[in-house]
């Protein structure tokens, strides 16, 4: 038997986009028997953040999906094994997160870019974080924000597509 590809789904915090992306990429990639499976992980530390971010719980419960997570772990902080472990990197927000993975990583971030191992998509992260979060967290981006139903459609979409795209022989 093959061992699956991985795909790594990164964002800030490991708490809403990029854990949404693993749940519903490996929930689209077992339906289709794909070879692959997908982790995910946060650029900072994760703290004293537990769980599932409530916009990740409440788009799966809406899509009838709340099984997927009805165990969730806490978000994990990403480490270099696990980008040397991935054959795929999306990283959820190039405006966010490039210049993050380009200062934590500097080379290596540099040779799996031109490897063409890392992606970017334009998923923004809800806006303005609660104090709480921008506490544990950090400021994280200033930049654009989008709302969280904007926010999971636009990451189930962008599941979709992929899987679509990693099917094709």
């Amino acid at each position: 038997m093959t061992p699956k590809k991985r795909v790594l789904f990164i964002c800030s915090g490991n708490y809403y986009r990029s854990r949404l992306a693993e749940i519903l990429f490996n929930h689209e990639a077992a339906a289709g028997s794909l070879a692959w499976e997908a982790g995910s992980r946060g650029l900072l530390k994760a703290r004293e953040l537990k769980g599932l971010s409530g916009h990740t719980t409440a788009y799966l419960k809406a899509a009838e999906l709340a099984h997927l997570a009805a165990e969730p772990r806490d978000p994990i902080s990403i480490d270099v094994q696990d980008l040397t472990d991935s054959a795929l990197i999306i990283a959820m927000c190039r405006e966010e997160h490039q210049p993050m993975i380009e200062q934590k990583f500097l080379s290596l971030a540099k040779a799996l870019h031109k490897a063409g191992r890392v992606r970017f998509w334009n998923v923004y992260d809800v806006p303005a974080r609660p104090r709480a979060l921008v506490r544990l967290l950090g400021g994280g981006h200033k930049g654009p924000s989008q709302p969280a139903g904007s926010g999971t459609e636009h990451i189930a979409l962008a599941v979709k597509e992929l899987v679509r795209e990693l099917a094709t022989p």
